[in-house]
């Protein structure tokens, strides 16, 4: 079941970009850092280089499971885990989120947010972090 990203979500993930983490089916991790990416409700659409398409289809071929993570400063300030199913479409990374974990240090760390509903996810939010865009991002006129 897919669930979509909250507003703050999606804001550091368009600016600041994802760390993605896939593996072949012998376990083998790859991990994808990618620094342009579109949300929509419950999908991410990465751009890739083409060795990086290359890189993904061969995991994808094999395991189509999915973790990624705001990337730069995200890391720290947006303490989300994604998981999910991914797949290609040209030279195009579609990931199709279906779980979101909390990974806030101390005792939120783990906790399953995308079982809370879309009010109790955003309210989960509004209540620990009050920077809906990563600081210091430039708005265009």
């Amino acid at each position: 079941m897919s669930v979509n990203l909250t507003p703050r979500m999606r804001s550091w993930i368009e600016h600041l970009g994802l760390h993605i983490a896939l593996a072949d089916g012998r376990a083998v991790p790859t991990v994808i850092v990618a620094d342009k990416c579109f949300v929509s409700g419950h999908t991410i659409r990465v751009p890739l280089s083409r060795a990086q398409a290359v890189q993904a289809k061969g995991c994808l071929h094999e395991n189509r499971n999915f973790a990624a993570a705001p990337g730069k400063l995200g890391a720290v300030r947006a303490p989300y885990q994604f998981k999910g199913i991914g797949r290609l479409e040209r030279e195009d990374l579609i990931l199709e989120v279906s779980k979101i974990y909390c990974t806030r240090p101390g005792s939120e760390s783990g906790i399953r947010m995308d079982i809370l509903g879309q009010e109790k996810m955003r309210a989960f939010e509004e209540a620990r972090w009050k920077d809906i865009e990563p600081p210091g991002i430039q708005k265009e006129p």
